[in-house]
């Protein structure tokens, strides 16, 4: 038995719209909004802040799943 976490990190990394065509093929009631914000929100995807943003150097000491230094 497997976990939506692993299956996450089976399909990682894809770009936005590549997430989108998974989810909507994957799951009922998905569309790039949701998945995006669903992704940005748990760090598989980039975009919640910017890199001028005061926030974005807190986001990367969590070392989020979508940055590789």
């Amino acid at each position: 038995m497997g976990s939506f976490q692993l299956w996450l990190d089976h399909h990682h990394p894809k770009t936005k719209d590549q997430w989108v065509k998974l989810f909507k093929k994957t799951f009922k009631f998905t569309g790039g909004e949701i998945t995006g914000e669903f992704l940005m929100s748990t760090g598989y995807l980039e975009g919640a802040h910017h890199k001028n943003c005061p926030i974005f150097s807190k986001v990367l000491k969590n070392n989020p799943t979508w940055y590789s230094n």
